[in-house]
């Protein structure tokens, strides 16, 4: 019974990843914005577009057609299409303040810098993977085949040099061994790490991520980001600020929003102003609370909250350029670190071999 549970599991997963995938996500989500300000209804938009996207695109409508028969909104059905929880949590936004479009092409642009920036980092590893997979077959032929004969032409020696310098070579031919070591180890250490987090409270888990030193960065940058855009957003569409700030703590897609949506609501409703909750807590941008502080002042504050997650979009683009900028370099260091050992290792015992003969 629970082989039966786990294969189709596997199934599942297997339909997801491959027949049930949505294929160019971001021209699929332009051409249904596209097909929706031309007046078709979102069904029928869906309906329209499926067959072109989709490989079973019969079983996902027929997931579809269920799911509007038994009421569930916009957000639920594109759940359905495997849509990231971050770009859901635009169109849970947009359900309540009717901008579903604009959301929709939000949700397309972003799929799109992600997409450029997958390719890009791809295009950046492919040489630098394929050089080090070669130097690790280099390695293991000089392992297997050179250094055991050199051992064998040396063995009636007893020159304590020669013997060192083989003995240097064989350690230096495992160097690649030491840098796998080290890969697996790192790996090893983020996966029992993101176990352990996963299994802390949602407050205790961002207490944790903004300790760490470069990961803060990326954390406190997509959640200003998003509390931001979102916020702003619902205050544009007419929503008071308390209202606003309920619907962010009841959606569920966003565990961290929520938590800081109910953190800020509690001082709001004591009396507290925005950009003073916001200087209390220590999880948004350094620049934020002045934002917000000049939108309450101007009475602007939802397209001044719209205009600072613009912001933050361009600045989070350029830190994964950076970061991307790094990535490459850092590989071509380590390879060049295993071309020096493979070439020492090779050259001192022919260097020996010469004074033998």
């Amino acid at each position: 019974m629970q082989l039966q549970i786990y294969i189709d599991k596997l199934v599942h997963s297997y339909n997801k990843a491959t027949k049930w995938r949505v294929k160019e996500k971001a021209q699929f989500f332009n051409r249904l914005c596209v097909l929706m300000q031309e007046g078709y209804l979102f069904p029928q938009a869906l309906s329209m577009l499926l067959p072109h996207h989709i490989e079973a695109h019969e079983e996902i409508q027929q997931q579809i057609d269920e799911k509007l028969r038994q009421g569930v909104g916009v957000t639920g059905i594109l759940e359905t299409l495997q849509l990231a929880k971050h770009y859901l949590m635009a169109v849970t936004v947009a359900e309540n303040n009717g901008h579903m479009i604009e959301a929709l092409r939000g949700v397309a642009k972003q799929i799109t810098v992600s997409e450029k920036t997958r390719k890009k980092l791809i295009k950046l590893l492919i040489y630098p993977v394929t050089l080090i997979i070669f130097l690790l077959l280099l390695f293991f032929v000089f392992r297997t085949i050179f250094l055991p004969n050199i051992e064998r032409l040396v063995a009636t020696r007893t020159n304590e040099s020669e013997e060192t310098s083989i003995a240097l070579s064989n350690m230096l031919l495992h160097v690649p061994d030491v840098v796998i070591l080290t890969a697996f180890i790192v790996i090893a250490s983020i996966l029992i790490f993101h176990l352990y987090l996963k299994r802390q409270p949602t407050a205790h888990q961002l207490t944790i991520l903004l300790k760490i030193p470069f990961i803060q960065l990326f954390i406190r940058l997509s959640l200003t980001r998003q509390f931001a855009a979102y916020l702003g957003s619902l205050l544009q569409s007419g929503f008071s600020l308390q209202a606003s700030l309920q619907l962010l703590e009841e959606q569920e897609l966003q565990p961290f929003l929520q938590v800081l949506s109910q953190r800020i609501k509690e001082r709001v409703i004591f009396g507290e102003s925005l950009a003073r909750a916001i200087t209390m807590m220590a999880v948004f941008q350094k620049d934020f609370s002045i934002f917000v502080e000049h939108g309450e002042q101007s009475g602007y504050l939802g397209k001044e909250l719209a205009l600072y997650s613009e912001l933050l979009m361009e600045k989070q683009e350029q830190l994964f350029q950076k970061v991307l900028a790094f990535v490459q370099p850092s590989f071509f260091i380590l390879i060049a670190i295993c071309i020096v050992a493979a070439y020492v290792s090779l050259l001192l015992p022919i260097y020996h071999m010469i004074e033998l003969v």
